[in-house]
């Protein structure tokens, strides 16, 4: 029997119109991806016995794991009660091709990401996310380890939250970002409301690391390097401490309802 996995709804960024939905679904224990587009791609529940094997792509599940590495932290066999796992999205790279060899994966963005984590897991700042470890699976890695928080910024504001201190707000982020830019020498090169959670006490805490690279690094093509909307145009390509102050203006904008 066929199983729905997940949809992902692909828009075109000129007529801002669904231009196709991408269905990944599993039978058995092979996962599978079609591609729908016009009348089909609106219609809920989505048929997944009527896609022929000409509509579909089998999906190589080991891209989206990891190599394990002793430099890493191994989470706990029963993962902490406040906490998540973060994994790939199961869908394939538009640039995906199994025949060459090398090609960056979303394992890759797992380890790489996960590699920053062991980081600040090594200089814990209030304003930063909690890690956990990585979910290991033999000589993998299928998941990282995070404290789990019950809110963003985005969400609260949107909500109107009385409990929020817009100034304590973003001070806590300014702090965050001096630790991480001053003492780390990293960036975050994502800093948008989405990623700043609210603890049970109301600070502001910088999560999702993985577009955060070295200072002076070039953002190649395998580092998502922001979130349109809330980057400076034109996309930044070096990473530098500008890009997340950028962003950290816009919050300050979203805060006050001058943006949404």
């Amino acid at each position: 029997m066929r199983e729905l996995v997940k949809s992902y709804e692909m828009w075109n960024c000129t007529t801002e119109n669904l231009d196709h939905v991408v269905i990944v679904w599993k039978e058995n224990d092979n996962h599978y991806q079609s591609r729908l587009s016009g009348r089909w791609a609106t219609a809920k529940p989505f048929d997944l016995d009527s896609l022929s094997t000409s509509e579909t792509i089998p999906i190589p599940m080991h891209i989206f794991k990891g190599r394990w590495h002793p430099s890493l932290t191994e989470s706990p066999p029963v993962a902490p009660t406040d906490s998540f796992l973060k994994c790939p999205c199961i869908i394939l790279p538009d640039d995906y091709d199994a025949d060459e060899p090398g090609l960056w994966t979303p394992g890759d963005d797992l380890i790489k990401e996960a590699k920053v984590y062991e980081i600040l897991q090594q200089h814990p700042h209030p304003n930063i996310c909690v890690y956990y470890g990585c979910v290991r699976d033999g000589d993998h890695i299928t998941a990282i380890c995070l404290k789990k928080y019950t809110r963003n910024l985005m969400e609260a504001v949107w909500k109107s939250d009385p409990t929020l201190n817009p100034a304590a707000i973003l001070d806590g982020i300014s702090k965050g970002l001096a630790f991480l830019h001053e003492t780390l020498g990293l960036v975050h090169n994502d800093i948008n409301p989405a990623n700043i959670m609210l603890d049970d006490a109301g600070v502001p805490v910088i999560i999702d690391f993985d577009s955060c690279i070295p200072i002076g690094e070039e953002i190649v093509m395998n580092c998502k390097g922001g979130t349109i909307d809330w980057t400076v145009e034109p996309m930044p390509t070096i990473a530098l401490p500008e890009n997340d102050i950028y962003g950290l203006t816009q919050i300050d904008e979203f805060m006050k309802g001058r943006r949404s």
